[in-house]
C-alpha cells in the first residue's frame, strides 16, 4: 500500500494525501500482504503497553514508540494475518515453545481429508485437528443427572439457615443456580458491578465486578454433606485419605473408619497434623502451608502480618503450579472447609466458596477426584437456599474451562491475584481491530482466546460458530518479525502477564485470516463487519496483490473498469465530497495500474471521475460495502499471499544437484493452494485442499526452514518443498481450510 493513503485510527477512512513525485516505492519483495502487524506500520499505530490505562483518557493508548516500519512484508490496514508466524519469536507461549522444539526436526502434518469431494487419501492417513474435544465426558452427565435428586434430597434433610440477611438472595446468585448443570458460559451471571457502571470504576484495571458468594456461614446440620453416597467426599477419603496409625490395625471396623473419616471432610479451624491425601514425603510440607493459608485466608486463624490475604492466595496458586500432586490436596481441603463450616468469622466459609472458584478457574484435578468434586458443587449450586450456591455454580463454569482448555500455564501476576481475591473478577483489557478501532472485553482469569473471538465476532454480527472460526486474534510484540495466531485455548492473562514481566510493548489485535464463507449479505451486515473486512482487503488491493495481468499485459476492460469504480468508492470512504484529481487519483489505483502503458494517467482520470456521480451520494459505509462487493468476484479475492521461494521443475527438486530457486508468491484462498507470479500474479499451478495429502515442515542444518506439501491423489503424488519462514501458518491455514470444508459438508449430508 502506498505510504501515502493513511487510515484514520478513529475514523477509519481512507485519507488521500498527496505525496511528492519522487516519493520511493516499496521493493518487489515488500509488496506481499502479511497480516496484522502492518497495522501499526501502515496506519501508525504505535504499539504499547496495555496495563491499566484508561483508554478514554486522552493520553493513555498511544504511549509507546511506533512500530518499527520496516517490516514492508507485513502489509495490513487489518490486512490478513493468515501471515505471521514462527512462534520461536513468542516465547511466552507454552505450547509454541514446544513448537520450537519440534523445529529441529521432521515435523509430519498428515491431513484427513474426510468427507471431502474428491479426495482419494492413502489408507495410512492420519486425521485430527486441534484439541478442541478435550472436555471429560461424563462432567455435564454428572452434574444435570444428579442435580434434580440432589437438590430434593437436600430439601428433605436441609433447614434454612438463619442469617441477617433474612434468607433473601440477590437476584444475580439465585440466577446463577438455575443454570449451574448447563454447559458453557464464564459464570458471567455471578457478576455485579458496585459502581453501578458496566466497566466498572474506569481506570483499565480490574472493575469492580464481585463475585456474589453469599454472606455468612453455611448450615451446618445438613445431613447431605457427609453423606456415604455414591460420589460423595466421604466416599472419596474412605478410599484416598490417610488413616491414622490407630486405624491401621482394625480396618475391618468400618463403622471407626467411617467416623474418622467423616470428621475429615468436615470444617475445622485448626491446621492438619497431615496431608489429608496421601503424598510424597516431600510435599507433606507444602501441603500443610496450604491448609494453613487456607485457613488465614477465611479468618480462621489470627492474621500474621507477614502473611496477608494475597500471599496466601499466591502461595496456594504457586505450590500447586509446581506440583501437580498437590491440586488434589488442595481442592479436599476446599471441599472440607466448605461442608459443614461452624466457623465463629462470619465469613468463612464464603471466603473458602471463592477461593475454591479460584483454584477452579486456573487448575483442574484428577480423574479420580472429578466426579466427587463435580457432585460437590453440584449439590450446593442446585440449592438456591444455600447462600454459596451462586458462587458454587461459578465454581462449575471454571471447572468445565479448565477441563477444557487445561488450567492456565504459566504463574499469575500480583495484581491478578490481588484482584481476584478481593473479588473482582474482570479487567479491562483492549483488543484492536483492524483500521485502528479498539474495543474492550472484560477478561478474567478464565477467559480463554476462543472466548473474546467469540464475543468480538458477536459486535460483527457473525453468530455461526463455523464463521466465527474464520476469525483469529494475534498478540503482536514490538521487536518481533512474525507472530502466530494465538490457540483458540490459549489464556488470555497467560500471554499477558509474561509480557507485562519482561516489559515488551505488545497489543492483541483481532480480525479474519480465513476466507472459506462468502460476504454476509443476508441479513445485512453490520457496520463494524463492513469496516473491518474493507480495512482487511484495501490494502492488498491497493498493492495490486489482487490484480492479475495476463501475459504481463493490460488486464481485462471489465477489470479495468471495476478498478476505476473503486477509485472513486476509496475516494467517497474517506468522507471526502469533491471530484477527484489526478493527484489523489494515482494513489487510488493499484501499484500496477500505475505502469500500464495502454492506459496513461489522463485516461484514468476521465474513467474515475466518470465514475463518480454514482457513488457521490452515498454514505462512506455504503461505498465500503460497495467495494467488498465489487472485489468479491476477482479470483484472488479472500486469499492470504506469501512471499516464497521453491524450485520450479516438474521432476522431484530434491533430485537435482544444483537446484535453482525462484521468487513466487504462494497464495491460499477457498479454492486451494495457488503459486502466483511475482509480477503478473497469473496462477502457475494450483491445488485444490482434497488434493493435499500433508505438509511438513523441515528446518535445514544451516537454519532455513521449508515447507514440503505432499499433494496428489492415492495413485500419484509428489512433494512440493518452498522455503519460507512463514511455513508454520501456511501449513495452519491448510489445515484449517479443510477443516471448514469437512464440516461443511457434514453439514450439507446431514
Amino acid at each position: 500500500m502506498s505510504p501515502a493513503i493513511l487510515l484514520h485510527p478513529n475514523l477509519s477512512v481512507f485519507h488521500s494525501l498527496t505525496a511528492p513525485a519522487g516519493h520511493p516505492t516499496q521493493s518487489k519483495g515488500s509488496t506481499i500482504s502479511s497480516g496484522v502487524r502492518a497495522a501499526a506500520a501502515t496506519l501508525n499505530v504505535p504499539l504499547e503497553r496495555l496495563e491499566t490505562s484508561n483508554v478514554n483518557s486522552p493520553g493513555s493508548p498511544n504511549q509507546m514508540s511506533p512500530t518499527d516500519k520496516g517490516h514492508h512484508l507485513h502489509h495490513m490496514m487489518g490486512g490478513h494475518p493468515g501471515q505471521h508466524q514462527s512462534p520461536h519469536h513468542l516465547h511466552h507461549l507454552h505450547h509454541q515453545q514446544q513448537q520450537q522444539q519440534l523445529m529441529d526436526e521432521f515435523e509430519d502434518m498428515h491431513i484427513d481429508h474426510g468427507g471431502l469431494a474428491d479426495s482419494s487419501p492413502p489408507p495410512t492417513m492420519m486425521g485430527g485437528y486441534g484439541n478442541e474435544g478435550r472436555l471429560h465426558g461424563g462432567m455435564k452427565h454428572g452434574i444435570n443427572g444428579q442435580q434434580q435428586s440432589q437438590q430434593q434430597l437436600q430439601q428433605q434433610q436441609q433447614s434454612q439457615h438463619n442469617s441477617p440477611y433474612g434468607g433473601e438472595r440477590s437476584p444475580t446468585d439465585g440466577g446463577m443456580a438455575g443454570r449451574a448443570g448447563s454447559g458453557g458460559g464464564t459464570g458471567s451471571g455471578m457478576i455485579v458491578n458496585h459502581k453501578g457502571s458496566p466497566m466498572g470504576n474506569g481506570n483499565g484495571n480490574y472493575s469492580d465486578m464481585h463475585i456474589v458468594a453469599g454472606g455468612h456461614h453455611e448450615n451446618d446440620s445438613s445431613p447431605t454433606q457427609t453423606s456415604l453416597t455414591k460420589h460423595s467426599l466421604l466416599q472419596f477419603a474412605m478410599q484416598h485419605f490417610r488413616t491414622d496409625d490407630e486405624f491401621k490395625s482394625n480396618r475391618s471396623d468400618k463403622r471407626a473408619m467411617r467416623n474418622q473419616h467423616a470428621d475429615l471432610v468436615k470444617w475445622q479451624g485448626y491446621p492438619l497434623r497431615a496431608p489429608l491425601l496421601r503424598l510424597p514425603a516431600d510435599l507433606t510440607p507444602l501441603a500443610l502451608e496450604c491448609f494453613d493459608c487456607v485457613l488465614r485466608y477465611c479468618g480462621d486463624l489470627a492474621v500474621d502480618p507477614e502473611l496477608s490475604e494475597v500471599k496466601c492466595v499466591y502461595t496456594v496458586l504457586m505450590h500447586c503450579h509446581k506440583h501437580l500432586a498437590l491440586r488434589d490436596e488442595v481442592y479436599c481441603q476446599l471441599m472440607k472447609q466448605t461442608t459443614a463450616n461452624r466457623s465463629a468469622c462470619p465469613d468463612s466459609a464464603q471466603r473458602a466458596w471463592r477461593l475454591l472458584s479460584i483454584l477452579a478457574a486456573y487448575f483442574g484435578c484428577s480423574d479420580a477426584l472429578r466426579p466427587y468434586l463435580i457432585e460437590h458443587l453440584t449439590s450446593a449450586a442446585s440449592d438456591r437456599r444455600r447462600p454459596c450456591h451462586g458462587t458454587a455454580a461459578v465454581c462449575l463454569t471454571n471447572l468445565r474451562k479448565t477441563a477444557r482448555c487445561g488450567g492456565r500455564k504459566n504463574v499469575p501476576s500480583v495484581e491478578e491475584v490481588t484482584a481476584v481475591s478481593a473479588g473482582r473478577s474482570a479487567r479491562r483489557q483492549i483488543y484492536r481491530l483492524p483500521g485502528g478501532a479498539e474495543r474492550i472485553v472484560n477478561t478474567r482469569c478464565s477467559t480463554v482466546v476462543g472466548d473474546v473471538i467469540a464475543e468480538l465476532c458477536s459486535l460483527l454480527g457473525i453468530e455461526s460458530p463455523a464463521e466465527q472460526q474464520e476469525f483469529s486474534l494475534y498478540c503482536i510484540v514490538q521487536g518481533d518479525a512474525f507472530t502466530m495466531p494465538l490457540a483458540a485455548d490459549e489464556y488470555i492473562l497467560d500471554v499477558t502477564t509474561e509480557l507485562l514481566k519482561s516489559g515488551q510493548p505488545f497489543y492483541l489485535i483481532f480480525c479474519r485470516s480465513v476466507w472459506h464463507f462468502a460476504l454476509k449479505r443476508d441479513p445485512a451486515p453490520t457496520p463494524l463487519y463492513i469496516e473491518v473486512l474493507f480495512n482487511q482487503v484495501a490494502p492488498d488491493y491497493l498493492e495490486g496483490l489482487l490484480l492479475e495481468l495476463p501475459n504481463g499485459g493490460a488486464p481485462s476492460p471489465d477489470y479495468v473498469r471495476d478498478m476505476a469504480r473503486i477509485a472513486a468508492i476509496l475516494h467517497r470512504a474517506a468522507d471526502l465530497n469533491h471530484l477527484p484529481a489526478m493527484k489523489e487519483i494515482k494513489f487510488l489505483l493499484p501499484k500496477p495500474a500505475l505502469s500500464l502503458r495502454e492506459l496513461r494517467p489522463a485516461q484514468w482520470v476521465a474513467l474515475v471521475q466518470s465514475a463518480w456521480p454514482s457513488v457521490a451520494g452515498l454514505s462512506p459505509i455504503q461505498v465500503k460495502a460497495q467495494f467488498l462487493n465489487v472485489l468479491s468476484s476477482w479470483p484472488l479475492f479472500g486469499s492470504s499471499f506469501f512471499a516464497v521461494k521453491r524450485v520450479w521443475a516438474d521432476e522431484n527438486p530434491m533430485e537435482e544437484p544444483s537446484p535453482m530457486w525462484r521468487e513466487l508468491i504462494l497464495a491460499l484462498n477457498r479454492r486451494g493452494v495457488l503459486f502466483l507470479d511475482p509480477n503478473t500474479h497469473e496462477t502457475m499451478q494450483h491445488w485444490p485442499f482434497n488434493e493435499v495429502i500433508s505438509t511438513r515442515k523441515v528446518r535445514s542444518e544451516d537454519g532455513a526452514l521449508f515447507l514440503d506439501m505432499k499433494v496428489g491423489n492415492l495413485l500419484q503424488q509428489r512433494v512440493i518443498r518452498v522455503q519460507t519462514e512463514q511455513a508454520h501458518e501456511i501449513s495452519r491455514l491448510v489445515r484449517q481450510y479443510i477443516t471448514m470444508a469437512q464440516a461443511q459438508q457434514r453439514d450439507r449430508r446431514e
